[in-house]
């Protein structure tokens, strides 16, 4: 059997990842499109992967599958390249939608695979089948913390997260949403605010604070903030049969109710997050195979990008806003009234 040919586009930091899992893995011809010299001769000399400059280039190498890396709000066109020639694709989590992929759903011969790369973390597996233990849910809150200045501090200006409209506490809002959704149900409708709290005269907006009314019943709450020096990630959820709290950057789920809840180890989040990269791509791989096919949909990706939008307007407008699954997020970030 000829080797899969695989073509990584992109080869910031999560498609260095893609490319060195991809290289470990038998029976894969891979390739990087990068229009940055450095990071062309940067991938060649860590993985031994020849790189073109050009998109058309690359594509004359007649690839069987992409893995779609670029910044946000530009993996759309490339996306519906793949459409159009018919040939699988892996994309990551992005701020919009990807265009005429939501209708790649069902599309036959061709695998299409949105990232959910938290699907495969060991803890979040765990709590996929211990939430059924808690009964009919009633409420869920989740809040992500951290420093947007330590983000990548080695790249430059043109690194996505230095700029207002793809800053890392937006960007994480639909990362976020689109694994929650998955454990606790789809937003119906949201409440939403967001703003500059850190009184840093050289940031932007750093925190983003959601109110959801789930489909099924119940409600949740998302909130990111990302000018703390504390990094957190972690939540609860109650239900008519008790409750569940989890930590994902320790790895630990604890299941309430008793007198001595005791904590169910998973993994800390250093010690598992390049294993759940890898377990996702060889996934993507497998499917192409013919193995288990893609578990997440463009459509229930589209629909945390939606979230964002609504709650976005609703911070706006206020009020109440339904998640409206054909809407995304404006590509400039409006500004607040004072």
């Amino acid at each position: 059997m000829a080797d899969l040919k695989i073509l990584q586009l992109g080869c910031g930091s999560m498609g260095s990842r893609r490319l060195r899992d991809l290289s470990r893995r038998p029976g894969v011809a891979l390739r990087l499109f990068d229009q940055r010299e450095d990071r062309r001769l940067a991938a060649r000399d860590r993985f031994g992967v020849e790189a073109f400059p050009s998109l058309d280039a690359a594509l004359d190498w007649a690839p069987d599958a992409l893995v779609i890396s670029t910044p946000p709000g530009t993996k759309g066109p490339f996306v519906q390249r793949a459409l159009d020639l018919g040939i699988h694709h892996f994309v990551e989590a992005d701020i919009w939608s990807y265009g005429a992929a939501a209708r790649a759903d069902g599309l036959t011969g061709v695998v299409s695979a949105p990232s959910l790369t938290f699907a495969f973390l060991p803890v979040v597996q765990a709590l996929a089948g211990m939430i059924r233990e808690i009964g009919t849910l009633l409420a869920y809150q989740f809040m992500l913390t951290g420093d947007m200045a330590a983000w990548h501090p080695m790249e430059g200006r043109e690194y996505y997260g230095r700029h207002r409209d793809t800053a890392p506490a937006r960007e994480m809002v639909p990362f976020e949403l689109a694994w929650l959704a998955s454990l606790f149900g789809r937003p119906r409708s949201v409440s939403g605010r967001y703003g500059r709290f850190s009184g840093k005269s050289d940031s932007f907006e750093d925190t983003w604070s959601l109110q959801l009314a789930l489909a099924g019943g119940g409600t949740g709450q998302l909130t990111v903030t990302m000018a703390s020096p504390e990094n957190f990630r972690g939540g609860c959820a109650f239900g008519t049969a008790g409750g569940v709290r989890w930590d994902v950057n320790r790895g630990e789920i604890v299941l309430l109710g008793g007198r001595r809840p005791e904590p169910r180890p998973c993994g800390e989040i250093g010690q598992v997050i390049e294993a759940a990269y890898a377990a996702e791509i060889n996934r993507y791989v497998d499917a192409i195979h013919g193995g288990p096919p893609w578990p997440h949909r463009y459509s229930d990706y589209q629909l945390a990008i939606a979230t964002l939008a609504a709650a976005e307007t609703s911070a706006e407008l206020g009020g109440w806003v339904a998640v409206d699954p054909d809407r995304e997020p404006a590509r400039v970030l409006p500004a607040l009234p004072a």
